[in-house]
C-alpha cells in the first residue's frame, strides 16, 4: 500500500488542529430587562450577561465617581437593546468572577452589540486567549476604525500624555501598564513591548491593566478635546431605530 502523501497528512492536522481550537458555542433567544452599565445587561430570567471581547468606561471608578464616557456609554447600550429581544451566544467559558454569564449579543437585524460598541467609541477592545479569534479579529478591526475616525471618546482618549518612556506592554496578556508599575517589573523580556503612546498601544489591540489604566474621570469632558462630537455615523450600516445619546451626538 502506498504511503500517504505529505499534502494528506497535512490536511489531517489541520483538520484535528481546528476541531482541537474550536469554542462551542450555544445560541438563544432573549430579552434584556436592564442595563447595568456599557457592557453588561440584566436579562428577563435573572442572568447578569457581560459582553465578551470588549470593556467599557465604568460608571463607578476604583473612587466611586464614573469614569469619562461611562454614562454615554450606558445610555447608548440602553438604545440598543433594552427590552428588546437579542440572540444571545455563549462562549464555554462558563461564568465571570462576579456571577456573569459571558457572551455575544446581536440584534434582531444581525449586527453584533459587541462590535457596534467598539465601531462606535463607546467600547474597546479587550482580548482574551479562550475568545473566537475571527470575532477578536474584527473587534480590533473595529476600534482601529473607530480610532481613524474620531469615534466616541477617542479623539479625548488619544490626546492623554503617556508617561516617560511610554507604556509597557505584554505580549502573551495583551495588556499595559504604567512603565512604574510592578507588574511591568515582572513581564519578561520575551513578552516586553515598548507602546510610547496610547494610539500605539490600542492600534494593537492592547488593553490597559486593571491597575494601570489612564482612563480619566467624567468631570475630564470639560477638556475641549473630551467635548467635541464624535463620528455621526453607525460604522456597521443603518439599521431601523434612529437613536440618540447624551450630548451631541446622534447615531443611525
Amino acid at each position: 500500500m502506498k504511503p500517504a502523501s505529505p499534502a494528506i497528512h497535512l490536511g489531517y492536522l489541520l483538520v484535528l488542529w481546528a476541531a482541537a481550537v474550536a469554542i462551542p458555542v450555544s445560541a438563544e433567544e432573549v430579552r434584556v430587562r436592564w442595563v447595568a452599565d456599557g457592557d453588561t445587561v440584566r436579562l428577563e430570567d435573572g442572568r447578569r450577561v457581560r459582553l465578551l471581547g470588549i470593556d467599557a468606561p465604568e460608571t463607578g471608578g476604583r473612587d466611586g465617581r464614573p469614569q469619562y464616557f461611562a454614562r454615554e456609554a450606558h445610555a447608548r447600550l440602553q438604545e440598543l437593546v433594552l427590552s428588546t429581544r437579542v440572540r444571545l451566544e455563549l462562549e464555554d467559558q462558563g461564568q465571570d468572577r462576579y456571577g456573569r454569564v459571558l457572551a455575544w449579543l446581536y440584534l434582531p437585524d444581525g449586527r453584533m452589540v459587541n462590535e457596534m460598541l467598539v465601531a462606535q467609541g463607546f467600547a474597546f477592545f479587550y482580548h482574551h486567549p479562550g475568545q473566537q479569534p475571527d470575532l477578536q479579529a474584527r473587534l480590533l478591526a473595529a476600534q482601529r476604525r473607530a480610532m481613524a475616525e474620531n469615534a466616541g471618546f477617542w479623539p479625548c482618549i488619544l490626546a492623554l500624555p503617556a508617561p516617560p518612556p511610554g507604556w509597557v506592554g505584554n505580549r502573551r496578556s495583551r495588556r499595559f501598564h504604567h512603565p512604574d508599575s510592578a507588574h511591568a517589573g515582572q513581564i519578561s523580556p520575551r513578552n516586553r513591548v515598548e507602546l510610547r503612546t496610547l494610539e500605539a498601544a490600542f492600534h494593537e489591540g492592547y488593553a490597559p491593566a486593571r491597575g494601570s489604566s489612564p482612563w480619566p474621570g467624567a468631570e475630564h469632558k470639560e477638556h475641549t478635546l473630551c467635548s467635541a462630537p464624535g463620528n455621526e455615523n453607525d460604522p456597521l450600516g443603518p439599521s431601523e431605530e434612529q437613536a440618540s445619546s447624551p450630548g451631541t451626538q446622534h447615531f443611525l
